[in-house]
Protein backbone atom coordinates (compact mmCIF):
# COMPACT_ATOMS: atom_id res chain seq x y z
CA UNK A 1 0.00 0.00 0.00
CA UNK A 2 2.53 2.31 0.59
CA UNK A 3 3.88 1.98 -2.69
CA UNK A 4 0.98 2.99 -4.41
CA UNK A 5 0.73 6.02 -2.32
CA UNK A 6 4.32 6.93 -3.00
CA UNK A 7 3.16 6.25 -6.83
CA UNK A 8 0.43 8.64 -6.46
CA UNK A 9 2.48 11.54 -5.02
CA UNK A 10 5.02 10.81 -7.96
CA UNK A 11 2.32 11.26 -10.68
CA UNK A 12 0.95 13.94 -8.96
CA UNK A 13 3.81 15.69 -8.77
CA UNK A 14 5.39 14.79 -12.47
CA UNK A 15 1.66 16.25 -13.90
CA UNK A 16 2.69 19.43 -11.83
CA UNK A 17 6.29 19.65 -12.82
CA UNK A 18 4.84 19.06 -16.67
CA UNK A 19 2.43 21.96 -16.13
CA UNK A 20 5.00 24.32 -15.33
CA UNK A 21 7.71 22.84 -18.15
CA UNK A 22 4.46 23.61 -20.30
CA UNK A 23 4.40 27.06 -19.34
CA UNK A 24 7.42 28.22 -20.34
CA UNK A 25 7.68 26.19 -23.21
CA UNK A 26 4.43 27.85 -24.61
CA UNK A 27 4.91 31.44 -23.34
CA UNK A 28 8.33 32.04 -22.13
CA UNK A 29 10.27 30.45 -25.08
CA UNK A 30 7.89 32.79 -27.34
CA UNK A 31 9.10 35.98 -25.70
CA UNK A 32 12.52 35.02 -25.75
CA UNK A 33 12.26 33.79 -29.63
CA UNK A 34 10.31 37.02 -30.12
CA UNK A 35 13.15 39.23 -28.24
CA UNK A 36 14.95 41.19 -31.14
CA UNK A 37 17.94 43.56 -31.24
CA UNK A 38 19.78 45.79 -33.41
CA UNK A 39 22.94 44.18 -35.28
CA UNK A 40 25.86 46.24 -36.66
CA UNK A 41 24.27 48.01 -40.34
CA UNK A 42 21.48 49.13 -37.83
CA UNK A 43 18.84 46.24 -38.85
CA UNK A 44 16.34 44.60 -36.39
CA UNK A 45 17.54 40.71 -36.06
CA UNK A 46 16.33 38.38 -33.92
CA UNK A 47 18.29 38.37 -30.63
CA UNK A 48 17.50 34.24 -29.71
CA UNK A 49 17.75 30.97 -32.03
CA UNK A 50 17.64 27.47 -31.23
CA UNK A 51 21.00 25.51 -31.84
CA UNK A 52 18.50 22.76 -33.70
CA UNK A 53 15.48 23.81 -35.10
CA UNK A 54 13.71 20.76 -35.96
CA UNK A 55 14.86 18.88 -32.11
CA UNK A 56 13.94 22.20 -30.73
CA UNK A 57 10.67 22.42 -31.93
CA UNK A 58 9.95 18.47 -30.98
CA UNK A 59 11.40 19.48 -27.36
CA UNK A 60 9.01 22.23 -27.12
CA UNK A 61 5.86 20.39 -27.44
CA UNK A 62 6.58 16.89 -26.06
CA UNK A 63 5.32 18.60 -22.54
CA UNK A 64 2.19 16.85 -23.18
CA UNK A 65 3.92 13.11 -22.94
CA UNK A 66 5.11 14.44 -19.74
CA UNK A 67 1.30 15.36 -18.68
CA UNK A 68 0.09 11.96 -20.05
CA UNK A 69 2.64 9.97 -18.48
CA UNK A 70 2.16 11.84 -15.17
CA UNK A 71 -1.19 10.59 -15.17
CA UNK A 72 -0.70 7.54 -15.93
CA UNK A 73 1.34 6.58 -12.63
CA UNK A 74 -1.03 8.71 -11.02
CA UNK A 75 -4.05 6.47 -12.02
CA UNK A 76 -2.09 3.33 -11.95
CA UNK A 77 -0.80 4.32 -8.21
CA UNK A 78 -4.52 4.66 -7.89
CA UNK A 79 -5.76 1.24 -8.92
CA UNK A 80 -3.25 -0.53 -7.10
CA UNK A 81 -5.01 -2.12 -4.62
CA UNK A 82 -8.13 -3.06 -7.41
CA UNK A 83 -5.76 -4.85 -9.81
CA UNK A 84 -5.57 -8.80 -9.89
CA UNK A 85 -2.82 -8.89 -12.48
CA UNK A 86 -0.23 -6.59 -10.51
CA UNK A 87 2.60 -7.67 -12.27
CA UNK A 88 1.45 -6.00 -15.31
CA UNK A 89 0.47 -2.60 -13.44
CA UNK A 90 4.24 -2.80 -12.15
CA UNK A 91 5.62 -3.11 -15.33
CA UNK A 92 3.42 -0.53 -16.68
CA UNK A 93 4.86 2.04 -14.04
CA UNK A 94 8.37 0.74 -14.69
CA UNK A 95 7.62 1.69 -18.37
CA UNK A 96 6.19 4.89 -17.78
CA UNK A 97 9.24 6.04 -15.63
CA UNK A 98 11.78 4.78 -17.91
CA UNK A 99 9.77 7.24 -20.39
CA UNK A 100 9.35 9.95 -18.56
CA UNK A 101 13.21 9.90 -17.20
CA UNK A 102 13.71 10.16 -21.62
CA UNK A 103 11.42 12.79 -22.32
CA UNK A 104 12.42 14.86 -19.18
CA UNK A 105 16.56 14.45 -20.70
CA UNK A 106 15.35 14.96 -24.31
CA UNK A 107 13.44 18.31 -22.98
CA UNK A 108 16.57 19.19 -21.03
CA UNK A 109 19.05 18.49 -23.98
CA UNK A 110 16.91 20.38 -26.56
CA UNK A 111 14.31 22.34 -25.37
CA UNK A 112 16.49 24.67 -23.65
CA UNK A 113 19.07 24.62 -26.44
CA UNK A 114 19.21 28.16 -27.06
CA UNK A 115 21.85 30.69 -28.50
CA UNK A 116 22.06 34.17 -27.96
CA UNK A 117 23.21 36.95 -30.03
CA UNK A 118 23.33 39.45 -26.93
CA UNK A 119 23.74 37.99 -23.88
CA UNK A 120 20.61 39.01 -21.35
CA UNK A 121 20.12 38.52 -18.10
CA UNK A 122 17.07 37.90 -15.92
CA UNK A 123 13.57 38.36 -17.22
CA UNK A 124 12.69 35.13 -20.01
CA UNK A 125 16.26 33.88 -18.96
CA UNK A 126 15.46 33.60 -15.16
CA UNK A 127 12.48 31.69 -16.03
CA UNK A 128 14.17 29.52 -18.97
CA UNK A 129 16.85 28.28 -15.88
CA UNK A 130 13.83 27.84 -13.21
CA UNK A 131 12.10 25.24 -15.93
CA UNK A 132 14.96 23.32 -16.57
CA UNK A 133 15.49 23.05 -12.97
CA UNK A 134 12.19 21.34 -12.61
CA UNK A 135 12.77 19.74 -15.65
CA UNK A 136 16.02 18.33 -14.23
CA UNK A 137 13.51 17.21 -11.02
CA UNK A 138 10.78 15.60 -13.16
CA UNK A 139 13.55 13.16 -14.54
CA UNK A 140 14.44 12.49 -11.00
CA UNK A 141 11.09 11.80 -10.43
CA UNK A 142 10.82 9.43 -13.02
CA UNK A 143 13.87 7.64 -11.83
CA UNK A 144 12.17 7.16 -8.93
CA UNK A 145 8.61 6.05 -10.27
CA UNK A 146 11.27 3.51 -11.95
CA UNK A 147 12.30 2.25 -8.35
CA UNK A 148 9.17 2.18 -6.72
CA UNK A 149 7.65 0.16 -10.18
CA UNK A 150 10.52 -2.57 -9.55
CA UNK A 151 9.90 -2.75 -5.94
CA UNK A 152 6.22 -3.07 -6.67
CA UNK A 153 7.29 -5.88 -9.30
CA UNK A 154 9.10 -7.25 -6.53
CA UNK A 155 6.84 -7.14 -4.06
CA UNK A 156 3.78 -8.96 -6.05
CA UNK A 157 5.98 -11.83 -7.31
CA UNK A 158 6.11 -12.71 -3.88
CA UNK A 159 2.69 -12.20 -3.53
CA UNK A 160 2.16 -14.71 -6.28
CA UNK A 161 5.06 -17.41 -5.17
CA UNK A 162 3.22 -17.28 -1.92
CA UNK A 163 -0.01 -18.11 -2.94
CA UNK A 164 1.21 -20.87 -5.49
CA UNK A 165 3.34 -22.34 -2.13
CA UNK A 166 -0.14 -22.19 -0.13
CA UNK A 167 -2.20 -24.38 -3.01
CA UNK A 168 1.41 -27.12 -2.78
CA UNK A 169 0.07 -27.21 1.15
CA UNK A 170 -3.25 -27.01 1.49
CA UNK A 171 -5.16 -30.39 1.65
CA UNK A 172 -7.92 -31.23 -0.91
CA UNK A 173 -11.20 -31.28 -0.26
CA UNK A 174 -11.08 -29.54 3.02
CA UNK A 175 -12.07 -25.97 3.63
CA UNK A 176 -10.31 -23.45 5.24
CA UNK A 177 -12.23 -21.44 8.01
Amino acid sequence: MKLSITQIVLGALIVLAAIFIARWMIFGATSLLDLTVLDENGVMIADVFPEHEVLFTVARYSFPLLLGLGLVVLVRGASWKRTENRKKLSITQIIAGVLVVAISVFILRWGYALEFVVPIAGGPVLEMAYARNVNLLTAVLGLVVTGTGIAQFIKARKMKNNEIKLEEYSIPGRSEA
